[in-house]
């Protein structure tokens, strides 16, 4: 039995002007944003890279696994310079994506904010270097022995 001094107490329905509204859980989509870049410097910068890489190899007719990097004659890369750049900017782009994700993730598993995701982002950017490198340098060497006869061209 309850005090007959105690008023009966009532819940007020949410939302109304004696109850405030449920507060609504922030959204923090830093560990998204992290595995995003994750994955753009680990599956699409070595991809573009590969791909445009073998097209180097089968263009420079072998000359580049012959020499065997010792000093490297660059004029054996003018006819496919343009392909060449296309190497160099994924690097680039796989470099700041990769630097990009390993910061999110980092803040993504600090501040508890998705932190699978960003746990993930981190391994991705460490590995990511790694499988650039790999996959650079087995197009090369695939598309140098391809080139058997393409007589310098790239096409």
């Amino acid at each position: 039995m309850s005090s007959p001094f105690a008023a009966p107490y009532v819940v007020p329905a949410t939302g109304t002007l004696l109850a405030p509204p449920p507060p609504s859980k922030k959204r923090r989509p830093l560990g998204a944003f992290a595995l995003v870049a994750g994955i753009l410097s680990m599956v699409v910068a070595p991809a573009v890279a590969g791909f445009a890489a073998f097209r180097v190899g089968r263009g420079a007719d072998a000359q580049i696994v012959a020499q065997g990097g010792r000093n490297l004659d660059l004029r054996v890369l003018s006819p496919v310079r343009d392909l060449v750049l296309v190497v160099e900017v994924a690097f680039w782009s796989g470099t700041v994506l990769g630097i990009t994700a390993l910061v999110l993730g980092i803040v993504a598993t600090a501040r508890n904010s998705a932190r699978p995701m960003g746990i993930v982002a981190i391994v991705m950017a460490a590995l990511g270097p790694f499988i650039f490198a790999a996959l650079v340098a087995l197009a090369l060497a695939a598309g140098a022995g391809t080139a058997g006869g393409a007589g310098g061209s790239y096409t």
